[in-house]
Protein backbone atom coordinates (compact mmCIF):
# COMPACT_ATOMS: atom_id res chain seq x y z
CA UNK A 1 0.00 0.00 0.00
CA UNK A 2 1.60 3.30 -1.14
CA UNK A 3 3.52 5.41 1.48
CA UNK A 4 3.63 2.02 3.63
CA UNK A 5 6.78 -0.32 3.91
CA UNK A 6 6.94 -3.91 4.50
CA UNK A 7 9.46 -2.88 7.20
CA UNK A 8 7.19 -0.69 9.17
CA UNK A 9 5.25 -3.68 9.98
CA UNK A 10 7.85 -5.99 10.36
CA UNK A 11 7.59 -6.04 14.73
CA UNK A 12 3.99 -6.89 14.04
CA UNK A 13 4.44 -9.75 11.69
CA UNK A 14 7.41 -10.83 14.39
CA UNK A 15 4.46 -10.34 17.33
CA UNK A 16 2.04 -12.58 14.80
CA UNK A 17 3.85 -15.38 14.45
CA UNK A 18 5.53 -15.66 18.41
CA UNK A 19 3.61 -18.09 19.30
CA UNK A 20 4.78 -17.66 22.94
CA UNK A 21 4.38 -13.83 22.58
CA UNK A 22 1.46 -11.70 24.23
CA UNK A 23 -1.70 -12.00 22.30
CA UNK A 24 -3.02 -8.28 22.52
CA UNK A 25 -1.01 -6.17 20.54
CA UNK A 26 -1.77 -2.26 20.68
CA UNK A 27 -1.00 0.69 17.95
CA UNK A 28 -0.85 3.72 19.70
CA UNK A 29 -0.74 6.88 17.69
CA UNK A 30 -2.26 10.38 16.85
CA UNK A 31 -4.52 11.42 14.33
CA UNK A 32 -3.15 11.31 11.16
CA UNK A 33 -0.25 8.93 11.83
CA UNK A 34 -1.53 6.09 9.49
CA UNK A 35 -2.71 3.59 11.96
CA UNK A 36 -5.53 2.61 9.75
CA UNK A 37 -3.51 2.32 6.89
CA UNK A 38 -0.93 -0.06 8.57
CA UNK A 39 -3.88 -1.82 9.68
CA UNK A 40 -4.85 -2.13 6.31
CA UNK A 41 -1.86 -3.23 4.89
CA UNK A 42 -1.22 -5.99 8.51
CA UNK A 43 -4.66 -6.88 7.45
CA UNK A 44 -3.86 -7.71 3.53
CA UNK A 45 -0.32 -9.71 4.54
CA UNK A 46 -2.07 -11.67 7.06
CA UNK A 47 -5.22 -12.62 4.69
CA UNK A 48 -2.44 -13.80 2.41
CA UNK A 49 -0.77 -15.85 4.53
CA UNK A 50 -3.72 -17.44 5.69
CA UNK A 51 -3.85 -16.10 9.13
CA UNK A 52 -6.63 -12.97 8.83
CA UNK A 53 -9.86 -13.78 10.67
CA UNK A 54 -11.67 -11.02 11.01
CA UNK A 55 -11.78 -7.52 11.84
CA UNK A 56 -14.25 -4.45 12.96
CA UNK A 57 -13.32 -0.84 11.86
CA UNK A 58 -14.35 1.81 14.53
CA UNK A 59 -16.54 4.99 13.52
CA UNK A 60 -18.11 7.53 15.93
CA UNK A 61 -19.51 8.74 12.97
CA UNK A 62 -22.26 5.49 12.47
CA UNK A 63 -24.20 4.15 14.91
CA UNK A 64 -22.84 0.41 14.08
CA UNK A 65 -19.47 1.28 14.11
CA UNK A 66 -19.41 3.41 17.19
CA UNK A 67 -21.29 0.27 19.47
CA UNK A 68 -19.36 -1.59 21.53
CA UNK A 69 -22.48 -4.08 21.30
CA UNK A 70 -21.77 -4.40 17.45
CA UNK A 71 -18.20 -6.15 17.89
CA UNK A 72 -18.83 -9.28 18.84
CA UNK A 73 -21.36 -10.04 16.64
CA UNK A 74 -19.68 -8.74 13.75
CA UNK A 75 -16.22 -10.68 14.44
CA UNK A 76 -18.01 -13.83 14.74
CA UNK A 77 -20.48 -13.33 11.66
CA UNK A 78 -16.57 -12.75 9.62
CA UNK A 79 -15.02 -15.78 11.10
CA UNK A 80 -18.00 -18.06 10.67
CA UNK A 81 -17.88 -17.07 6.93
CA UNK A 82 -14.13 -17.55 6.80
CA UNK A 83 -13.63 -20.71 9.70
CA UNK A 84 -16.08 -23.73 9.23
CA UNK A 85 -14.86 -25.42 12.22
CA UNK A 86 -16.07 -22.16 13.74
CA UNK A 87 -19.56 -21.85 12.49
CA UNK A 88 -19.81 -25.42 13.57
CA UNK A 89 -19.07 -24.31 17.10
CA UNK A 90 -21.14 -20.89 16.68
CA UNK A 91 -24.51 -22.19 15.59
CA UNK A 92 -25.63 -24.00 18.61
CA UNK A 93 -24.98 -20.58 21.11
CA UNK A 94 -27.29 -18.83 18.80
CA UNK A 95 -30.10 -21.66 18.44
CA UNK A 96 -30.13 -21.44 22.19
CA UNK A 97 -28.94 -17.60 22.74
CA UNK A 98 -31.12 -15.77 19.66
CA UNK A 99 -30.90 -12.43 22.11
CA UNK A 100 -26.94 -13.03 23.02
CA UNK A 101 -26.78 -9.55 20.35
CA UNK A 102 -28.32 -7.55 23.16
CA UNK A 103 -26.22 -8.73 25.85
CA UNK A 104 -23.60 -7.07 27.31
CA UNK A 105 -20.34 -6.88 25.67
CA UNK A 106 -18.45 -9.01 28.30
CA UNK A 107 -21.13 -12.08 27.88
CA UNK A 108 -21.11 -11.32 23.84
CA UNK A 109 -17.43 -11.80 23.80
CA UNK A 110 -17.95 -14.83 25.85
CA UNK A 111 -20.65 -16.45 23.95
CA UNK A 112 -19.82 -15.63 20.49
CA UNK A 113 -15.92 -15.25 20.16
CA UNK A 114 -14.15 -17.04 22.98
CA UNK A 115 -16.38 -19.94 23.17
CA UNK A 116 -16.09 -20.99 19.57
CA UNK A 117 -12.52 -19.99 19.22
CA UNK A 118 -11.40 -22.76 21.82
CA UNK A 119 -11.12 -25.34 19.27
CA UNK A 120 -9.49 -23.61 17.20
CA UNK A 121 -6.13 -25.05 16.27
CA UNK A 122 -4.27 -22.84 13.90
CA UNK A 123 -3.25 -18.83 14.27
CA UNK A 124 -5.79 -16.55 13.91
CA UNK A 125 -5.70 -12.65 13.87
CA UNK A 126 -8.52 -10.66 14.69
CA UNK A 127 -8.17 -6.75 14.53
CA UNK A 128 -10.00 -3.97 15.67
CA UNK A 129 -9.32 -0.44 14.17
CA UNK A 130 -9.73 2.95 16.11
CA UNK A 131 -10.89 1.32 19.36
CA UNK A 132 -11.19 5.32 20.53
CA UNK A 133 -14.38 5.64 18.29
CA UNK A 134 -16.56 3.81 20.14
CA UNK A 135 -18.82 5.36 22.37
CA UNK A 136 -21.37 3.10 24.81
CA UNK A 137 -21.94 2.71 28.22
CA UNK A 138 -18.48 2.63 29.87
CA UNK A 139 -14.98 2.93 28.39
CA UNK A 140 -14.10 1.83 25.44
CA UNK A 141 -11.04 -0.18 27.41
CA UNK A 142 -13.84 -2.18 28.75
CA UNK A 143 -12.96 -4.76 25.82
CA UNK A 144 -9.37 -5.22 27.61
CA UNK A 145 -11.00 -6.13 30.42
CA UNK A 146 -12.62 -8.55 28.46
CA UNK A 147 -9.93 -10.28 26.80
CA UNK A 148 -7.25 -10.05 29.83
CA UNK A 149 -10.17 -12.75 31.40
CA UNK A 150 -10.61 -14.58 27.88
CA UNK A 151 -7.84 -14.68 25.80
CA UNK A 152 -6.06 -17.38 27.36
CA UNK A 153 -8.89 -19.88 26.66
CA UNK A 154 -7.63 -18.41 22.72
CA UNK A 155 -4.16 -20.18 22.66
CA UNK A 156 -4.37 -19.29 18.60
CA UNK A 157 -5.91 -16.21 18.70
CA UNK A 158 -4.52 -12.54 18.73
CA UNK A 159 -5.72 -9.35 18.42
CA UNK A 160 -4.63 -6.03 16.78
CA UNK A 161 -6.20 -2.98 18.08
CA UNK A 162 -5.43 0.30 17.05
CA UNK A 163 -6.48 3.53 18.89
CA UNK A 164 -5.37 7.40 19.42
CA UNK A 165 -3.63 7.37 23.23
CA UNK A 166 -6.30 8.97 25.17
CA UNK A 167 -6.86 8.37 28.58
CA UNK A 168 -9.56 6.40 28.78
CA UNK A 169 -7.75 3.53 26.59
CA UNK A 170 -4.26 4.31 28.03
CA UNK A 171 -5.80 3.93 31.49
CA UNK A 172 -6.63 0.59 30.39
CA UNK A 173 -3.44 -0.51 29.06
CA UNK A 174 -1.97 0.04 32.55
CA UNK A 175 -4.35 -2.15 34.48
CA UNK A 176 -2.78 -4.89 35.91
CA UNK A 177 -4.82 -7.47 34.07
CA UNK A 178 -4.25 -6.41 30.91
CA UNK A 179 -0.59 -6.07 31.70
CA UNK A 180 0.71 -10.21 31.18
CA UNK A 181 -1.44 -10.43 27.19
CA UNK A 182 -0.82 -6.90 26.21
CA UNK A 183 2.26 -5.51 23.57
CA UNK A 184 1.95 -1.87 23.60
CA UNK A 185 3.85 0.27 20.15
CA UNK A 186 3.25 3.60 19.74
CA UNK A 187 4.02 5.55 16.22
CA UNK A 188 6.51 8.47 16.04
CA UNK A 189 4.19 11.81 16.80
CA UNK A 190 3.26 13.31 14.00
CA UNK A 191 2.10 16.98 13.83
CA UNK A 192 -0.83 18.39 11.88
CA UNK A 193 -3.76 16.43 10.23
CA UNK A 194 -1.92 15.23 7.18
CA UNK A 195 1.09 13.11 7.10
CA UNK A 196 3.68 13.46 4.38
CA UNK A 197 5.02 10.31 2.74
CA UNK A 198 8.42 10.89 3.79
CA UNK A 199 7.57 10.68 7.55
CA UNK A 200 5.73 7.28 7.13
CA UNK A 201 8.98 5.35 8.07
CA UNK A 202 6.99 4.48 10.96
CA UNK A 203 9.47 2.65 13.15
CA UNK A 204 7.15 1.42 16.35
CA UNK A 205 8.73 1.84 20.14
CA UNK A 206 7.26 0.30 23.19
CA UNK A 207 5.68 2.54 25.72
Amino acid sequence: MKGIKRDDISQLECWLYDEQDKHVSWLSGLTGTVKSTIAQTFAEMSFADGKFGASFFCSRDLDDRGNLRKVSPTLAFQLAYWCSPFREELLPVLRANPDVGREAPCSQMERLIVGPLKTAQTPILIIIVALDECKVEGPPSIILSILSLYVDRMPYVKFFITGRPEPRIRSGFRLSSPRPIAEVFKLDDVIGPLVDTDALNCSFKHV
